[in-house]
């Protein structure tokens, strides 16, 4: 028997509406027995650096991963600009485009005992006056494991980008310039698979499969414009990764299934800071030739 949390939520209250019992039983607690392949569809990536605004884009594209056994994996990335800000001045300008290929190995994973919220029932309450809409949210504290873990990875970082150097005595140089280099770092990654069975509300589930990312980013221009052919082609980027955790059919029946997201910030070469971000279409498969997790027997399992 455990306690179910009704709550309001609005634009700007947050309110308890009251409490009742629920029962249920654990189904699935397996946070490592999560998709290990996707393939997410970009329509509106966007990617822009502080540095000048001729280099923004909106791209359309694709990233996932591959992992194998939950031990070691691939990343990849490929991403074309529909609207590169260069070609709006100049029809030139060829669009935006990134390509990004490599490799991760998982070297830290442990198993932590915690707390996730899910979601029973969702009723839109609509409008209820002074401006704000409510939606009626029931859910349950649920007791389950979470995969946690620590990979090295690396690759390769290709970008094709936009440059504009302001010349006072005549037309300004614009043009595009070409990246080829490599990228590295640490990703910092967290699992969960849960599915239980209610006395009211049927098969309700929670399933994610989020990564932080540290990387350097050693990307030298290869036909830099003058004044930048001696700058350190040195930079660096924290990226975060909301991925696919579960199948199509899986999402429908029991998981509260959703968009993926990503988002990166950091420091470039001629773009100087810059931000991307989007939310995309997820495609998931479970690929027998990648194998299914192996129980680690070393694996630690802690209270979080």
């Amino acid at each position: 028997m455990k306690r179910l949390l009704t709550i309001l939520i609005s634009v700007l209250v947050i309110s308890d509406l009251g409490a009742q019992d629920v029962n249920y039983k654990t189904l699935n607690d397996e946070p490592k027995n999560i998709t290990n392949f996707s393939c997410n569809l970009d329509l509106c990536h966007f990617d822009g650096g502080f540095n000048q605004i001729d280099g923004w884009s909106f791209n359309l594209g694709a990233w996932g991963h591959g992992m194998l056994k939950q031990r070691l994996g691939v990343d990849y990335t490929f991403r074309y600009g529909w609207l590169t800000f260069g070609k709006l001045s100049d029809k030139t300008i060829k669009p935006s485009l990134n390509i990004q290929a490599g490799g991760f190995l998982i070297f830290s994973q442990n198993i932590k005992q915690s707390q996730n919220k899910i979601v029973l029932k969702t009723e839109d309450l609509g409008y209820v006056g002074g401006g704000k809409t409510a939606t009626k949210v029931t859910y349950i504290m649920v007791p389950s494991s979470k995969w946690k873990y620590r990979a090295l990875r690396a690759g390769v970082y290709m970008k094709r980008g936009v440059y504009r150097i302001d010349d006072p005595t005549g037309p300004d140089a614009i043009g595009n310039f070409y990246m080829l280099g490599a990228y590295g770092g640490i990703c910092f990654g967290k699992g969960v698979k849960l599915s239980i069975q209610t006395d009211k509300y049927g098969v309700k589930g929670f399933a994610t499969h989020t990564r932080i990312c540290l990387d350097a980013l050693i990307t030298p221009i290869h036909n830099a414009p003058a004044g930048v052919t001696k700058v350190i082609p040195i930079g660096g980027r924290i990226l975060i990764q909301t991925l696919p955790s579960v199948t199509r059919k899986e999402g429908k029946k029991k998981y509260n299934r959703r968009m993926v997201i990503e988002g990166e910030a950091g420091y470039r070469l001629a773009d100087g800071l810059y931000v991307a971000c989007t939310i995309a279409i997820p495609i998931t498969r479970n690929l027998a030739i990648l194998g299914k997790p192996q129980e680690d027997t070393n694996t630690k399992r802690t209270a979080e």
